[in-house]
């Protein structure tokens, strides 16, 4: 979801931005950047670093969905579901394999909203199927963690979470739109944990840095270990007729943070997209790589990595890298380029894991790429 303010008029919250694969206009304009960031976005043709690594399915009926999270560069943790297909994954560095599931639990993996983890026998997996429990694994066995029925919650009869696992004693949950507070395990209770306002997106950094975007487009939120403070966005002077809004919160460290700005107008049909960054004092605004950003991540060596679209022409997702000040744009193999990636960062390393699907003559796969530099 995201925050929009209109000239003239007041906040509201709107539903996160859907796949644009037409329009007749040209490219959106970009704001200029500071400290010579240029966009640079090549004419897709390498896929340099990227290869498939796993599939899933086939699936006659729907694309397999997939959630995944990284601990290091030899312990991941993925769970994907579809018609036919339900199955735990974990990356020990060489291949994905299987962690058999009991029938009895099948339906927290089919119905996966986060997974997260902190070393490969402290895994959760949160799931719509049973609001009141979610899915451990400790390195041996399955088991069933009761959480209070306040903690995930829904929102416009959504379930969208965000989690981050730090050890048995440090857990957050996020239910995402669904009321101004964070769930906080201690690793003996949970604790309801109030936020300036509804956190509708969420970006994990570490224990102690934690940024979240709401409904308001003044100011950022953020977690620094001991309370949850604000930090302020700038105050743009737009014209009547147009909004403001503001997606993909991407926490990198203390002093630094970036996020994907939109600014439309009742007048044209382009938006003018940018990137906003936190140096740890203002916000310094650089050129957007795409019209449309699907998810934004750190690349581990002082740039990003993001998945897009353009408006115009439009129907192609595509991975894009922001390295030494340019934007490069790299065909994703392996996958369906008329749907975006979803992306995480590897730990303490400059590679990238990425999810997404295919489309073949058997049905739909689910496929996870990796990105080694």
């Amino acid at each position: 979801m995201r925050a929009v303010w209109r000239s003239g008029g007041g906040l509201t919250l709107a539903a996160t931005v859907a796949l644009l694969t037409t329009a007749a206009c040209a490219t959106a304009a970009t704001s200029a950047a500071p400290g010579g960031v240029h966009h640079a976005a090549s004419a897709a043709a390498a896929t340099p670093g990227w290869r498939v690594v796993k599939t899933f399915g086939p699936d006659p009926v729907n694309a397999p969905s997939g959630v995944l999270a990284a601990v290091s560069a030899t312990d991941a943790w993925s769970a994907w579901s579809g018609s036919r297909l339900s199955v735990v994954e974990h990356w020990t560095g060489g291949a994905w394999r299987s962690v058999p599931v009991p029938a009895r639990l099948d339906g927290y993996v089919k119905t996966a909203v986060s997974i997260s983890a902190s070393s490969s026998r402290d895994i959760w997996l949160f799931a719509s199927y049973r609001t009141t429990e979610a899915l451990r694994w400790t390195g041996s066995s399955w088991l069933l963690q009761p959480i209070p029925s306040w903690v995930l919650r829904r929102s416009s009869g959504t379930l969208s979470v965000t989690s981050a696992v730090f050890g048995a004693k440090n857990v957050w949950v996020f239910s995402l739109g669904a009321g101004g507070y964070a769930a906080h395990y201690d690793g003996r209770e949970w604790a309801r944990v109030s936020l300036p306002e509804t956190p509708v997106e969420v970006s994990v950094a570490a224990p102690d840095d934690i940024w979240a975007l709401g409904p308001s487009i003044g100011y950022v939120m953020r977690w620094n270990g001991r309370k949850w403070t604000t930090v302020r966005l700038p105050l743009l002077p737009l014209r009547v007729g147009e909004s403001v809004s503001y997606t993909n919160i991407t926490a990198v460290g203390p002093r630094e943070a970036w996020l994907f700005r939109t600014i439309r107008s009742q007048n044209t049909q382009l938006p003018s997209t940018a990137m906003m960054r936190w140096n740890g004092t203002s916000w310094l605004t650089a050129p957007s790589p795409a019209d449309i950003v699907g998810s934004l991540i750190p690349d581990g060596d002082g740039g990003l990595w993001a998945d897009g679209i353009d408006i115009n022409p439009g129907g192609f997702w595509y991975f894009y890298h922001l390295s030494r000040g340019h934007w490069l744009q790299i065909t994703p193999p392996g996958v369906d380029i008329h749907s975006p990636e979803i992306l995480t960062q590897i730990p303490g390393t400059r590679s990238v894991w990425a999810t997404g699907s295919s489309f073949g003559a058997k049905g739909y796969f689910g496929v996870i790429l990796k990105y080694s530099p």
